[in-house]
């Protein structure tokens, strides 16, 4: 009987020891952006963003399922903690940290830049971030509910240059209200800005991307994942991110 026992007690931590996996499939959040998120005529999702997250859930044994989402809803829906989501490319800020749980990087964006209407010799004078967002004579074009990574929020936040604020609007759409004169300027990786000019159908020539002196390295990027996905699911990732 002891014996028993002593098998018994040894199943259950060999049990608990185990990784712990999803029971379902983790909702993986996504939206469209060339060259990061990408789906193709058959349906498959791949990008700078995507494969290497994808490969994670691959690797870890966890399985997943692609859903389309606009990148504000998903900051609710991973808020609310309803369901086992994440979504991918995040910037990882202190405010996230309150309700999501973050992985490890899975890219590092290129400086950033901005873009403007060719013609519109306003931020040619400004060769850095400071003197560019001190500027009152020229508007910053900024996406509702996103972040530009932890150095240019802050200086967002310290300097308060004259803002419009897009709504639910794809970077082609910001691109047609900086070319119709309602925003001067928006920043973009740099990885992406010949992407959706072309994608929009415009020329390159059409616009100026300029950087600056004092722009740090580009910003790390993650997955995000509801509080219902656990630890020990995160930690899965991690090792298969490695």
């Amino acid at each position: 009987m002891r014996y028993f026992n002593i098998l018994i007690s040894m199943f259950i931590l060999f049990i608990c020891s185990m990784p712990v996996k999803a029971q379902s499939p983790v909702q993986l959040y996504y939206y469209e952006r060339t060259p990061y998120v990408v789906t193709d005529t058959q349906g498959e999702v791949s990008g700078l963003f995507a494969t290497p997250a994808a490969n994670a859930f691959k690797q870890a044994g966890i399985p997943f399922q692609w859903k389309k989402m606009p990148f504000k809803r998903q900051l609710v829906t991973i808020k609310h903690n309803k369901k086992m989501a994440c979504g991918i490319g995040w910037f990882k800020t202190s405010e996230r940290e309150k309700f999501a749980r973050f992985t490890d990087e899975i890219y590092q964006d290129k400086p950033a830049i901005t873009i403007n209407k060719e013609g519109n010799n306003a931020l040619k004078q400004h060769r850095d971030l400071i003197t560019l967002l001190k500027d009152k004579q020229i508007r910053l074009l900024v996406k509702d509910g996103f972040s530009y990574g932890a150095y240019i929020d802050e200086l967002i936040k310290k300097y308060n240059p004259e803002t419009v604020v897009a709504v639910n609007s794809t970077n082609i759409q910001m691109l047609q209200m900086i070319l119709a004169g309602r925003a001067d300027y928006f920043f973009i990786s740099e990885e992406e800005a010949e992407h959706i000019i072309m994608s929009a159908g415009y020329e390159v020539s059409q616009f100026q991307l300029q950087q600056y002196s004092d722009m740090p390295a580009g910003n790390r990027r993650y997955i995000a994942c509801s509080q219902q996905v656990s630890p020990e699911i995160v930690d899965l990732l991690n090792r298969a991110l490695k």
